[in-house]
């Protein structure tokens, strides 16, 4: 919007394996070594709590930079109280859905690379269009008219999954844990690394809720996921009902969507869990009391 000013994109602690690919396609680098203090406002997108900035997050926290947060999470009391300016949609799938939106509301054009670039954001938040919605279909197909192959595009972030990623997949499932609580399958696990990955492979052997969980330094990092039509019938929203919960009462944070959602928090790694379970049995109990 403003040509003079100088953007710096900064990844906190590195980029993923897929995000990598992105970069190469883009032609686009992410800065080494920036720190807040060197700019005049800092921008999150996609953060749905200033603990996911890792190494990061108290440089920002005290730069007195103005912050502008981007994001499609559930709104973190936190993130409301810290931002200058907070533009969120938690109705939108991927915080490029949000940014089409700004783009559009200031009557900003897009090359093509930025519309593959948001091609991509949206295709990878939305498991390559299986949770789309229909307003997420509408602005894909408005970057395709600008020129994006999708087909091509999609190769670029299916990164064959390595034998690392798959062992610890094969090891969370002999340590898997289940119950059914109300009727739900609850699965629990923990693994060193891949906690999302196994998480959705949790869901894949028929989970209904999946909690995994992890120690990663001083700290535990739990990821959580759902299906969608446990969602739609308890309406149990593992964002705010439950990573953001864990997140306050563990000494840490969390945050998320509906169906997929993630805490680091502090203690002890089965108590975590116990705890995430215990939070999804205490919500079907009120929503019953509630209902009596």
């Amino acid at each position: 919007m403003n040509k003079r000013l100088k953007v710096t994109a900064v990844s906190p602690d590195g980029v993923s394996k897929v995000s990598a690919r992105v970069l190469r396609r883009l032609g686009f680098e992410v800065a080494e070594g920036a720190q807040p203090s060197d700019f005049d406002a800092i921008f999150t997108v996609d953060t749905n709590t200033l603990q996911q900035l890792g190494s990061l997050q108290h440089p920002v926290e005290n730069s007195g930079k103005p912050l502008i947060m981007i994001d499609h999470h559930a709104i973190h009391p936190e993130t409301s109280a810290r931002a200058d300016v907070l533009v969120s949609n938690e109705n939108a799938t991927s915080a490029c859905e949000v940014v089409l939106e700004l783009c559009k509301a200031a009557k900003l054009g897009l090359t093509k690379k930025d519309a593959l670039a948001a091609f991509l954001g949206l295709a990878y938040e939305t498991g390559h269009f299986a949770i789309a919605t229909t307003r997420s279909l509408r602005l894909a197909c408005r970057l395709l008219e600008l020129g994006v192959d999708g087909t091509e595009a999609l190769k670029i972030i299916r990164v064959p999954m390595d034998n690392s990623e798959r062992i610890a997949r094969l090891k969370s499932a002999c340590r898997m844990k289940w119950e059914s609580i109300g009727g739900w399958l609850v699965a629990s696990t923990t693994v060193g690394s891949f906690h999302a990955s196994v998480a959705r492979s949790l869901i894949g052997l028929g989970a209904h809720l999946a909690i995994v969980g992890g120690e990663k330094g001083d700290r535990l990092t739990l990821s959580f996921r759902s299906t969608s039509e446990f969602y739609t019938d308890t309406k149990f929203h593992l964002g705010r009902d439950l990573a953001t919960i864990l997140g306050e009462t563990m000494s840490g944070a969390g945050g998320g969507h509906s169906t997929a959602a993630g805490a680091t928090v502090q203690g002890e790694l089965h108590a975590a869990i116990k705890k995430s379970v215990e939070l999804f049995r205490a919500y079907l109990d009120r929503d019953k009391t509630s209902a009596e």
